[in-house]
């Protein structure tokens, strides 16, 4: 679900023009609700296929098989492994039942990050700027778990994400945690938020 607007093709040919040595896929998760276990299995090995065809057509940028998977509340990844192994990696995120306590879901948070396939956590506070507040987070416990299982915390360059605040990215960087910054693109011309 929440596909993007443009082909990846179009992504791919935008990220070269951008001078890009690699452009990384990580649509949502198929729904769990509008989907059986056998059709997310379908649909994951689909396109796995078809960014297989992607590397062999586009060799001179490198295209990592990646996808953003929900953290369901009782911690566990809203897809099971026999469909996570049709990716390269999971970005791990947050995006129902907000209103939980700091420290269940802090417990929610790394309990998600835990699964082998999980190597980034997606705009940790879940914050959009004025239009939601994000849940809270001991980024304490969170930045030394990444620290120690070499995990990596998103910077969401979304302008109405930006999330990682800066100040906890001041933050992680002194304590040497891993950071991927990405633009959240769900069409070619917000890749242009990148600089």
């Amino acid at each position: 679900h929440d596909l993007g607007k443009n082909s990846m093709q179009d992504m791919i040919d935008r990220a070269k023009e951008l001078g890009y040595e690699y452009i990384g896929f990580s649509e949502h998760n198929p729904s769990v609700s509008n989907h059986t276990k056998q059709q997310i299995h379908s649909i994951m090995a689909g396109r796995q296929e078809k960014i297989e065809q992607l590397r062999e057509s586009n060799k001179s940028i490198r295209i990592i098989n990646l996808l953003e998977v929900d953290i369901l509340p009782s911690g566990e990844l809203a897809i099971d492994d026999t469909a996570l192994k049709y990716i390269d990696a999971a970005i791990v995120s947050i995006h129902s039942v907000f209103k939980t306590p700091r420290d269940q879901m802090t417990k929610r948070v790394l309990n998600g990050l835990s699964h082998p396939k999980a190597k980034i956590l997606a705009h940790p506070s879940g914050r959009k700027i004025n239009q939601r507040e994000g849940y809270e987070l001991d980024y304490d416990m969170v930045f030394d778990f990444c620290i120690k299982n070499n995990k990596a915390i998103e910077i969401n360059a979304y302008p109405d994400r930006l999330d990682l605040i800066d100040s906890l990215v001041f933050e992680a960087r002194k304590l040497g945690v891993k950071l991927v910054i990405n633009t959240d693109s769900h069409n070619t011309g917000m890749m242009d938020n990148m600089f």
